[in-house]
């Protein structure tokens, strides 16, 4: 880490203190076991093992993940090509006629039905006519096979049972997940006796930790065992040691191979087998240690090759081996100090938040929703839901992990929602809009890796589906909206979110956003190549619409909302972005091709966000009834884009911007505030980009009053755990936003903010921001410059700039008293 040294002199005003207050104890708080994994047992994870605690009395559950559990793939199918049907030639045909057709339909509709206005002022709109049989069944033709996607699954149960003869009424229960130190603990009175349950999964020695303890020596028996929902499994046991291995049900010997074992270790007491059970009896303390693993293997060329000649056995034996010459308390001490070095690096504190009247976490939501907490047990509410997505983050996403997938690392069963698979039409690109900003780069790297790994295939896809208008060969890679471990990057199957080729250009920003706020020129120069062949794509596969002129995508859906058309506004705003990223990244560089040049001649010609007769930033190229009307408060909002995650589209920077600003306000307006969990956190944002605090928080208490379950996870519903990451992407937005060329700050500060604080917040650049606020306005601000760049800083309306020396941190509190 640089030195970093504070400069007194730059911009002095006298001796500035910074008075953080004392953020109390953020920790979710039950007083009663949880009966269902999905609303009420709490998360535990490193972000390659996860677990659910339930934290019964008589009998407690653990429910287990290993990251790379799934089924499909070639482990099911030795043949498995990404889900590539038919031959390129059949679907560029295909392609070619569907393309023609759309031009046909939006030409007529253009001469036919535009928009126009009617002589009492008012605005008469229609909608495009729903596809006919005859084009639906074409575009059904350019579907992929599903057969062999697979599924995320779910690894076992860990059980601890108690002995029947010491079973009892129970009483001071206590079930909590501590989120400062990634800890959860259950309590309780038995029999005169308090027993006491700790719970953690560590990184750095990959396993699940668990000792249970009581405060009267001898009284802890319990029996110890595995169940699981996998069907082609055995369950041994060897002395104090149970091992768990097996395979996916539908994999052969050639396919995924996975083994958890975990040890018992009591103090004191006896310790004997049953069948495939461990039990203890009368011991002072038992600590139960568990790892798991798979053979699974990360393809990142062009073999294919996803399994791994390492026998995961071996792996878990080592680990555990390894874990078994520690104390608890050195174990413990090791995953605390790994945690904290990344959840640390951030704080925040929303003025008076406490949780007063320790009230459990269900309390707290229900007074919440029905208006009885104190105003500072709804800020405590906030701010611990405000962690808990930096939590879930880094228990979900750490370095040499696939990244947080649809549900992060936690799944019940075989068959989760959604396959809790890689949805990229918004989903997986939401889990990691907080990790720069909240200062948790480490965690990002999973999917930015994620995304290398679809690259080889994806050029097959682009070839295989693809070509140019005049029907020659297109350049690049592709993927769609639905992804798994295995490199799926072929079209789904469902009609109304299939088609989805923006994808890959989406993905790339998690590569530009990386870079933006890290300034490391050697990672953008080795991912450069993975942005440039995305654009290339774009730039053989966009269509010139013979209405205008202008480039467009050609199909183009608009992502679960349709219809069918041409240059739908997301897919416009994704291509541009990807363009502007490629340009900027290239400069950066001082890099100069012909490529380049094609890139940059086609984003001067692609078609751009148009503002309609009715006001609305437009969803489609041409204006329709249902984009005026907000089709009954369609979730989907993907046509602001231009402004978040985008950058095309930034209020307070000029005039027309401004007029994009006014138009996404009254679409927002038109579609409301409702919505699924995700829906919900994504408005967050966008109205935060839109400098309004206010109705951005409003989302936020919408989001932990109507999509919240008991556990915080958010709800789709069912369980979707992006609008938990997106809600804490929206909460910083609120404080600092940096994506204009400028750092804002408190751009979007609500009324219910009044005074607060925060350390570590990032901007693009590479800074890093303290400030404090009371009655609305900063009163105390330091930024650190870790990479020497100009910083340009924006508040209250004006702006002041100057040059850094890296590692200098500056106090710039004066310059905020406008």
């Amino acid at each position: 880490m640089k030195l970093k040294k504070l400069i007194t002199s730059f911009f002095l005003t006298g001796s500035i203190v910074l008075t953080w207050g004392q953020n109390p104890a953020l920790m979710t708080h039950y007083d009663s076991p949880a009966t269902n994994w999905e609303n009420e047992a709490l998360p535990i994870g490193n972000g390659h093992i996860g677990a659910m605690v339930f934290g019964g009395v008589d009998e407690d559950v653990i429910l287990v993940n290993e990251k790379t559990l799934w089924s499909g793939g070639p482990g099911k199918n030795p043949d498995y090509n990404g889900g590539h049907r038919r031959t390129p030639a059949e679907n560029h045909r295909t392609l070619q006629h569907i393309r023609n057709t759309l031009q046909e339909k939006m030409t007529d509709f253009t001469a036919t039905q535009s928009a126009g206005i009617d002589a009492n002022g008012k605005v008469i709109a229609h909608d495009y006519a729903p596809e006919d049989d005859g084009l639906k069944s074409h575009i059904l033709d350019l579907t992929g096979n599903r057969d062999d996607f697979g599924s995320y699954q779910q690894l076992s149960n860990i059980h601890i049972g108690s002995n029947p003869a010491t079973s009892a009424g129970y009483s001071r229960y206590a079930r909590k997940l501590d989120i400062d130190n990634a800890v959860a603990k259950t309590t309780y009175l038995q029999n005169g006796i308090n027993y006491t349950r700790e719970y953690f999964v560590s990184h750095p020695d990959n396993i699940i930790v668990i000792r249970l303890t009581a405060d009267k020596r001898g009284s802890l028996s319990h029996t110890f065992y595995f169940t699981s929902p996998q069907e082609s499994i055995l369950i041994s046991v060897r002395d104090n040691v149970i091992t768990l291995e097996g395979r996916p049900a539908d994999h052969g010997d050639d396919g995924l191979k996975f083994v958890q074992q975990m040890i018992i270790i009591p103090t004191g007491g006896a310790i004997s087998n049953d069948g495939n059970q461990i039990k203890v009896k009368n011991a002072d303390e038992i600590l139960l240690i568990s790892s798991a693993a798979t053979n699974y293997h990360q393809s990142m060329n062009a073999d294919f090759n996803y399994f791994s000649s390492i026998n995961p056995r071996n792996t878990v034996e080592n680990t555990i081996h390894k874990a078994v010459q520690k104390t608890y308390t050195q174990l413990l001490d090791t995953h605390i100090r790994d945690y904290k070095s990344l959840y640390g690096r951030m704080s925040i504190s929303l003025g008076n938040a406490a949780n007063i009247n320790n009230k459990t976490t269900d309390e707290l939501l229900k007074g919440y929703k029905d208006g009885t907490n104190t105003t500072a047990e709804n800020l405590y509410l906030e701010q611990l839901y405000y962690q808990f997505g930096r939590y879930l983050l880094i228990s979900s996403s750490r370095k040499g992990s696939l990244p947080a997938n649809l549900q992060g690392i936690w799944a019940k069963g075989l068959t989760p929602p959604w396959n809790a698979d890689y949805h990229t039409n918004i989903n997986v690109q939401m889990n990691y809009w907080l990790a720069q900003q909240t200062n948790l780069s480490d965690c990002h790297i999973p999917v930015i890796e994620y995304t290398k790994s679809l690259v080889s295939r994806g050029r097959l896809t682009a070839q295989h589906y693809y070509c140019k208008q005049d029907g020659s060969p297109v350049r690049g890679w592709v993927i769609h909206h639905e992804n798994n471990i295995w490199g799926n990057t072929a079209p789904g199957n469902w009609y109304t979110a299939f088609y989805f080729p923006a994808a890959a250009a989406w993905m790339c920003q998690d590569i530009w956003e990386y870079y933006q706020f890290n300034q490391d020129i050697e990672f953008l120069r080795d991912y450069y190549p993975i942005m440039t062949d995305a654009a290339l794509f774009w730039v053989d596969n966009l269509w010139r619409d013979s209405r205008d002129g202008t480039l467009v995508a050609n199909p183009s859906y608009s992502p679960e909302h349709g219809p069918y058309s041409l240059g739908a506004s997301a897919d416009q705003a994704i291509i541009w972005e990807l363009f502007d990223m490629v340009i900027k990244a290239s400069d950066t560089l001082k890099y100069d091709t012909p490529e380049l040049q094609e890139i940059k001649k086609a984003k001067d010609q692609l078609a751009g966000p148009r503002i309609g007769l009715a006001g609305q930033l437009m969803e489609w190229k041409d204006e329709l009834l249902m984009d005026i009307t907000g089709d009954n408060g369609h979730r989907h909002v993907n046509h602001l884009h231009w402004l978040h995650p985008g950058s095309r589209i930034v209020p307070g920077r000029s005039a027309e911007e401004n007029l994009y600003a006014k138009a996404m306000q009254t679409t927002l307006n038109t579609r409301g505030d409702g919505g699924t969990g995700w829906s919900k956190a994504w408005k967050i944002n966008f109205w935060a980009r839109l400098h309004d605090g206010d109705r951005a928080h409003k989302l936020v208490q919408e989001i932990l009053k109507e999509s919240t379950l008991t556990n915080l996870f958010d709800t789709h519903p069912p369980f979707q755990i992006d609008g938990n990451f997106g809600a804490t992407s929206g909460m910083t937005e609120m404080l600092v936003q940096s994506h204009g060329g400028y750092i804002e700050l408190l751009p979007s500060l609500p009324d219910a903010w009044t005074s607060g604080s925060f350390k570590g917040i990032k901007a693009r650049g590479n800074f890093e921001i303290e400030a404090e606020w009371n009655d609305g306005k900063i009163t105390s601000l330091k930024i650190t410059s870790e990479s020497g760049n100009d910083c340009v800083v924006k508040y209250n309306g004006k702006t002041f700039s100057f040059p850094t020396t890296a590692g200098t941190t500056y106090d710039l509190s004066n310059k905020t008293k406008f």
